[in-house]
């Protein structure tokens, strides 16, 4: 006679009741889909001019427990799950609004958010081959096109897709510091006969390539800053000048990080220039062109990032300007077999002890991820679908409008620009002839009272200690007359900033 199985409590053991597999019905996901279809239809559909709604988190953290069951539903819930999209939707930035101009987060090609649910419903963890056997020869597929691109031999470079541009930046410095201290990895950093090992990163740096000193043990003081010239690149020979200065300081600087296209007004630094300097000392040169880096799919803005294949590693963003859903960033290294020695760890129960085919495909090794979302079928389904065109269309025409948008800017008295757009950033202020004497706090109450009037959505940035307002250009439905539009709401929010502060001295 058998016994009943019985679960780690002694309970005897049943299968999960009809009532809860419902929820995992094929029709359950009919109905979802279709109020999201519905949904989504309607917001694409939208040609408002709309920023952001600001709510405070309190009232919006009731409004997001309210909408909780607090009992079984019998089925499935469609009013509830419309007002929970709707409240997602409206508390979200609006990055196919042609008043959206804020962030470097991207309007997206409807047919790859689809294949983000298909990937969702059917998890691939994308750093093994057997589990994610498609995006790993994603992977390959992609890496080759840039590679082509690069003037990269085939086979002699290699690519690993991570989320997002902070841990690519990070694995490649950790790749660096592992190539230049060998024992690094299992001692610890350490000081060393030329000093205590440091990196060097231009004055620009976006802020996760300073926190990967501290997260690597090199620790932030010994961070070197290169000087910026006037174009807010790096300049070569003040660079030059900082590198000598931290040698005679006792640091052993073995990496520079280079930037295509800087978060405050989307600057490349030279490159090709750079590179040479990188050599000239033993150094790794890594860039972060998170942002700048999709130029290479463009044969008129590929220029602007020349010198990136002499680069040991770059990355770039595909959630940026390649327009997929986030996070898929693309890391590359020049010469093949440097990938893997940036975690050289074995696992028997995710690695075998002997390469093979699969083997070559495996992502594992060389990414700090272990359970990686297929990120890279995203970009992969759209290059696939629309060609290469695709991606260089939508650049060059941001591009090209944030050109525009510079030139009209430049042509009004009332408003001032920081510099000339490499990208599809751009950076200005706004000084009317009776403007306030605290022009920052002036631009930041405009920042605000814009946003507060949740048709425009622009942010701001501090240059050299000055508030400009900064604009980003990442929806394709922008227009010339959306920065018309703006140029207007900033004059009306300044004449009523102006007026307020001008009543609250008098009385005062």
């Amino acid at each position: 006679m058998t016994s009943s199985p019985t679960c780690a409590d002694n309970a005897p053991w049943s299968p999960p009741s009809a009532a809860f597999t419902r929820f995992f019905d094929p029709e359950q996901l009919g109905q979802a889909i279709t109020v999201a279809h519905e949904t989504l239809a309607t917001h694409l559909a939208k040609d408002d001019v709309e920023g952001i709604r600001l709510e405070l988190p309190g009232a919006l953290l009731a409004e997001a427990r309210a909408l909780m069951t607090e009992a079984e539903p019998e089925g499935f819930d469609a009013e509830r799950f419309t007002a929970i999209l709707d409240l997602y939707l409206r508390t979200g930035i609006k990055v196919n609004s042609r008043g959206y101009m804020g962030r470097q987060f991207s309007s997206v090609a409807p047919v790859s958010a689809v294949f983000d649910m298909v990937s969702a419903m059917a998890p691939q963890p994308a750093s093994f081959y057997e589990a994610g056997q498609l995006a790993n020869v994603a992977d390959k597929i992609i890496a080759e096109e840039f590679g082509r691109r690069l003037g990269w031999p085939s086979n002699s470079f290699e690519m690993v897709s991570t989320s997002g541009a902070s841990l690519a930046n990070m694995t490649a410095v950790l790749t660096a510091r592992n190539r230049h201290f060998a024992r690094s990895w299992k001692s610890g950093v350490a000081i060393g006969p030329r000093g205590r090992p440091a990196i060097a990163i231009g004055e620009d740096s976006h802020f996760s390539v300073s926190r990967v000193a501290g997260i690597l043990g090199l620790g932030e003081d010994q961070v070197v800053r290169l000087p910026l010239n006037v174009q807010r690149q790096i300049s070569v020979p003040a660079a030059a000048t900082a590198l000598n200065s931290a040698v005679e300081r006792g640091l052993d600087v073995f990496c520079i990080v280079a930037t295509a296209g800087t978060t405050s007004i989307g600057a490349n630094d030279p490159l090709e220039a750079l590179a040479q300097l990188a050599r000239d000392r033993g150094l790794w040169l890594h860039v972060d062109a998170a942002h700048n880096g999709a130029f290479l799919l463009s044969d008129r803005l590929r220029e602007r990032v020349r010198g990136i294949e002499l680069a040991n590693s770059f990355c770039l963003d595909a959630h940026k300007t390649l327009f997929a859903p986030a996070a898929c960033t693309l890391l590359f290294y020049r010469d093949r077999g440097l990938a893997a020695t940036a975690f050289p760890q074995t696992a028997s129960y995710v690695l075998d002890p002997y390469e093979d085919e699969i083997s070559r495909f495996e992502s594992g090794t060389k990414n700090f991820e272990c359970t990686k979302r297929p990120s890279i079928l995203n970009l992969w389904l759209t290059w696939a679908l629309f060609g290469r065109g695709f991606f260089e269309t939508k650049l060059e025409h941001l591009v090209d409008l944030t050109r525009a948008a510079h030139d009209d800017l430049m042509s009004l008295p009332d408003f001032v620009v920081a510099h000339e757009p490499e990208s599809n950033i751009l950076c200005f202020t706004y000084r009317p002839s009776d403007a306030p004497r605290d022009l920052d706090g002036f631009q930041l109450e405009l920042r605000n009272r814009i946003r507060a009037g949740n048709r425009y959505f622009i942010s701001k940035v501090d240059l050299d200690g000055a508030t400009v307002l900064r604009i980003v250009l990442m929806n394709h439905r922008i227009g010339r007359s959306d920065i018309s539009g703006l140029v207007e709401e900033i004059r009306r929010h300044g004449r009523e900033i102006i007026e307020d502060w001008s009543a609250h001295e008098v009385a005062a």
